[in-house]
């Protein structure tokens, strides 16, 4: 009497469903990981945008009251800046805050303030 080894149709079926119930877990973990990356990066490079700009602030002395919004480029990417400069309790201070996003309808990415006063 001879017994074949091997696996059943159903063992092997098993086998494969289990793998792929893995590969697809293991697939949607890392297309998240992906996206959370772009976007780290994305308010990364929003966050250089207003850095930058508040230094450039900084360089051109004592701002005046008012609030601009314009666009840079940086890392072949468009960005929208609103620029906002108010009065402080504070004399010969004022507050900036700059406000970075990738379109003209909001959606900020980041968002600094500091303060500049006379020298």
């Amino acid at each position: 009497m001879t017994t074949e080894r091997g696996f059943t149709l159903l063992e092997v079926m098993i086998a494969i469903t289990i793998f792929a119930v893995v590969a697809s877990t293991i697939a949607s973990v890392n297309s998240q990981n992906v996206a959370n990356l772009l976007a780290m990066e994305e308010k990364t490079l929003a966050t250089m945008v207003a850095e930058n700009r508040l230094v450039e602030m900084r360089l051109a002395g004592y701002p005046n009251v008012s609030e601009t919004n314009d666009q840079v480029d940086m890392a072949e990417r468009e960005w929208f800046i609103t620029t906002q400069v108010e009065e402080t309790p504070f004399p010969d201070t004022r507050r900036v805050t700059v406000v970075v996003s990738r379109n003209d309808e909001g959606g900020q990415l980041s968002r600094l303030s500091t303060l500049i006063g006379k020298h």
